[in-house]
């Protein structure tokens, strides 16, 4: 997520909104002042590939957060049966919201999914979840196996 995106910023949409609602109801330590900082957020597209992830844009004039980096929430997306398709980050750099990564397991995904669709893990640290895995996985190199 880039602070300068040149992509035009828009008012978040109401599921945009009732997701970072969700993700912020749970309480950690600057959570108070990402919940105000929601009520003024903007947002404007957060990747290139065609996915639903975006970049969150405040005003100056907000509170800040002590929060930074990814939030300790971490969200799994499910799909009707329950089963994980693909999960939800929120990322906050110098105390204020940043971005809201949506992944998928499979596919891109073609909407924010709505927050009955999620499952909240409120201490993602204290396990190595598949996401984090996957970040921390070494990039091999083209032509090597």
């Amino acid at each position: 997520m880039r602070a300068d995106s040149p992509s035009v910023r828009r008012p978040l949409t109401t599921t945009e909104r009732a997701l970072l609602d969700a993700l912020l109801d749970h309480d950690f330590d600057g959570a108070a002042e990402l919940r105000a900082q929601v009520r003024r957020a903007t947002a404007s597209t957060g990747c290139e590939c065609g996915c639903v992830t975006i970049d969150l844009h405040v005003p100056d004039d907000v509170p800040v957060s002590s929060a930074s980096g990814a939030a300790p929430v971490e969200g799994t997306v499910v799909d009707a049966g329950g089963a994980p398709i693909g999960g939800v980050w929120l990322f906050v750099e110098h105390g204020r919201l940043a971005g809201l990564e949506v992944h998928s397991l499979d596919e891109a995904p073609s909407a924010v999914p709505p927050p009955e669709r999620v499952s909240w893990d409120t201490d993602p640290g204290d396990r190595t979840s598949w996401w984090r895995r996957r970040l921390r996985r070494p990039t091999v190199p083209a032509g090597r196996p």
